[in-house]
């Protein structure tokens, strides 16, 4: 029995040691395998029972392989960003397919040699796609988990094929709670700015009355620019005022204290146009709940409240006269060139061609109206054509008001009244509350210069007097652009703009196709005497107070701007993003704006965001945050890369590709961040070596090719004695 038992014995030693040369196989062909973890075969006896204290029954070896999966490999640098190792425990959690479905099968492993494949998912060289958790800015939610990242907070969360919000599991492993790494749907991006900070002197010389204007370029949430319009104007000795203009694109700016709790500074309302309306369109204008219609019209329709008189061919000749009645007056200006004119006629130089004429002529309208209807911009000179406005004044209408020139020759021609004839022509009652403009081959500039100037009419009349310096008007063009701004002066109202009946060629005019409204200022909040919207120099030539000479100082010296916009990106104004936090420097601190001698100089201007810019690659922090990198500067976290760990990581089953899933020996895994909790770090531009060590393998040949020819001895020599033992029988 024993020789059997010899025999036996010798056969597991050749299937032992056979084992063992097969590990050694394998360690050595996969030295260079990333993430690849060597087997070591151990050894242990197999006994047999002895049942007699005199005899021995041989038992034999079994061989125990044991793959050292928690063995740290060496870390080797790369030159890709989208190789990855870890550093300590745990695993990299990957799937067999991109984007896992039911009973696609999830792994473990620590090749990180990741590569974009043509759908833009992360494969390593193995076909296994990374998985992890997907990043976005926190909305508040109590149930999602936050992650912060520098000093913005961020969730582990997606938005699934119907659009809602899934918040992350993140110690669940599954298709719902783990999604692929996608670089391809990353695309473009643009950070809105929240922040301004600027440093200029006001020249402490200037004259009252002395602007300086600088613009200050923003970005809105859709990364397009715009420039914000400030000009600074002395008001007083040691005082400027600031006003600001809303950028192309927006419906309003509101100028308030830094927290919202103390004034509104000023709000202004701007309407764009990107073409002449056309004929017989009309928009209209609403002032707390009154509606002003303003009709853009070609014909001479006595309805209307704007009327124009052109002067055609040469200047009007010596002695020529033109009569203004209104109500009843009549007021009479005689053409002459040396100035002498009839008792109680006003004289009007004739220049040297018929555009100096007309405009010395309107600088006398302009001073008669002021004396006879008492306020108003009243007339407007544009080239050879004067224009009369009748603004809205239901407590005084003027319900009569026509032009005479059957006197007025030139060269012994007659000059002519907008579209035709020398029939006087009779402006409408103002209680109809609608103004005209005559668009028959107007530029949109001429246009733009009407419309303000009804604007600027109507509001003024409403609510009286000037607006506070800056700004000067109700209502203006911006300079070089066809836009109108709305201002809310000493009186708080709210303004819209309906332009929903206002076309040209049948398509909308306006760039901003909806209702604008200036806010309102609230009764608290209401502007007192002196301006809201100034700094104060003490002596020293440093602001000792900021926008409100009436407050007592405020701990915090910034100001705000809150923009609506009206191209689509997100509101500046709290609701959908912050609001502009603007920052002039401190209290009695020469940091930003001052007052010295010299000129006006910026010394610097400052402020955050970027314009769009293309996904330009991606960097990979240790605690597994995957940032996207774009080429306007702008960095965002888009994903987080989990580490699994396992109780028993020796326990797992290894698979094809160099992966391993959990078993009852391993345990379950504990999805973890990575550094955290004792899981290892994550090495971006890494890999994890093989840990197979060549000599020690080597080694290992030599004594398992040596125990094998001894365990085959054992064989032959059994045979030998099993053979002398037959011969005996012989």
């Amino acid at each position: 029995m024993s020789l059997y038992g010899a025999l036996f014995s010798g056969v597991s030693g050749l299937q032992a040691q056979s084992s063992a040369m097969g590990a050694i196989a394998d360690n050595v062909t996969n030295v260079n395998t990333v993430g690849y973890k060597s087997t070591q075969v151990n050894f242990q006896t197999l006994v047999t029972k002895q049942a007699s204290l005199t005899k021995y029954s041989a038992g034999g070896v079994q061989s125990k392989p044991r793959q050292g999966v928690d063995v740290q490999g060496l870390l080797q640098s790369t030159t890709s960003a989208t190789d990855i190792a870890i550093s300590g425990g745990g695993f990299f959690i990957v799937n067999e397919a991109g984007n896992p479905s039911t009973g696609d099968i999830y792994a473990y492993s620590r090749a990180g040699s990741f590569k974009v494949d043509k759908e833009g998912y992360l494969q390593n060289t193995s076909g296994y796609y990374l998985q992890g958790w997907p990043l976005q800015t926190w909305d508040g939610s109590t149930q999602a988990v936050q992650k912060t990242v520098g000093n913005d907070t961020y969730m582990k969360a997606y938005q699934n094929s119907q659009g809602d919000t899934v918040y992350i599991n993140d110690n669940i492993v599954d298709n719902t709670n783990l999604r692929p790494l996608n670089l391809k749907t990353i695309g473009g991006t643009a950070v809105a700015s929240t922040t301004i900070s600027m440093g200029a002197n006001l020249p402490s010389s200037a004259d009252v009355g002395k602007s300086h204007k600088t613009d200050i370029l923003i970005y809105d949430s859709l990364g397009a620019p715009h420039n914000i319009n400030h000009t600074w104007t002395k008001r007083a000795s040691n005082a400027w005022d600031l006003s600001v203009v809303p950028p192309k694109g927006a419906a309003s700016i509101v100028v308030e204290d830094q927290n919202s709790v103390r004034n509104n500074y000023m709000s202004i309302g701007r309407m764009d146009f990107s073409s002449v309306p056309d004929s017989g369109t009309e928009m209209t204008i609403n002032v707390d709940g009154v509606d002003y219609t303003i009709q853009f019209t070609g014909a001479d329709d006595s309805a209307l409240q704007t009327r124009e008189l052109t002067f055609g061919g040469d200047n009007p000749a010596d002695g020529d006269t033109f009569t203004m009645d209104v109500d009843g007056t009549a007021y009479t200006f005689e053409f002459d060139s040396d100035g002498n004119v009839a008792a109680g006629n006003t004289a009007v130089t004739i220049g040297s061609n018929i555009g100096s004429t007309i405009s010395n002529l309107n600088t006398v309208l302009q001073s008669k109206a002021d004396t006879v209807l008492g306020k108003g911009d009243w007339f407007n000179v544009s080239g050879s054509v004067i224009t009369f406005n009748n603004p809205v004044n239901a407590a005084a209408p003027l319900n009569n008001v026509t032009f005479s020139i059957a006197d007025t020759t030139a060269n012994g021609l007659a000059t002519t009244l907008a579209d035709g004839g020398l029939t006087p022509a009779t402006l409408a009652a103002a209680a109809d509350r609608t103004l005209g403009i005559n668009v028959n081959g107007r530029s949109l500039s001429q246009v733009m210069d009407q419309l303000a100037d009804r604007v600027n009419n109507i509001l003024q009349t409403e609510y009286g007097g000037t607006p506070k310096s800056p700004p000067n008007t109700w209502g203006e063009r911006i300079a070089g652009e066809n836009s109108v701004v709305f201002h809310n002066g000493s009186t708080s109202f709210d303004i819209s703009v309906d332009m929903t009946g206002l076309t040209t060629g049948g398509v909308t005019s306006v760039i901003q196709n909806e209702l604008y409204t200036v806010e309102k200022l609230d009764s608290a909040a209401a502007w007192t005497a002196t301006s809201n919207y100034t700094i104060n120099f003490n002596g020293d030539g440093t602001p000792d107070k900021f926008f409100n000479t009436d407050e007592a100082q405020a701990a915090d010296p910034r100001i705000q701007y809150k923009i609506d916009w009206a191209n689509g990106a997100e509101d500046m104004n709290g609701s959908d993003s912050p609001a502009l936090s603007v920052s002039l420097g401190n209290y009695n601190v020469a940091d930003g704006m001052t007052q010295f001698g010299d000129t006006y100089q910026i010394n610097y201007i400052s402020q955050n965001g970027a314009s769009f810019g293309n996904f330009a690659g991606v960097t990979i922090g240790e605690d597994g945050v995957v940032t996207a990198l774009f080429d306007n500067g702008v960095t965002r976290p888009i994903f987080m890369i989990p580490v699994a760990t396992m109780v028993n990581p020796n326990g797992m089953d290894s698979l094809s590709g160099n992966v391993w899933i959990e078993t009852d020996f391993s345990g379950q895994p504990t999805v973890r961040e990575a550094g955290s909790a004792g899981s290892g770090s994550v090495q971006q531009s890494s890999l994890e070596a093989s840990t197979v060590d060549l000599g020690e393998e080597f080694t290992s040949m030599i004594t398992t090719q040596r125990a094998y020819s001894a365990a085959a001895k054992i064989i032959s020599t059994s045979d030998e004695m099993l053979e002398e033992l037959l011969r005996v029988k012989r």
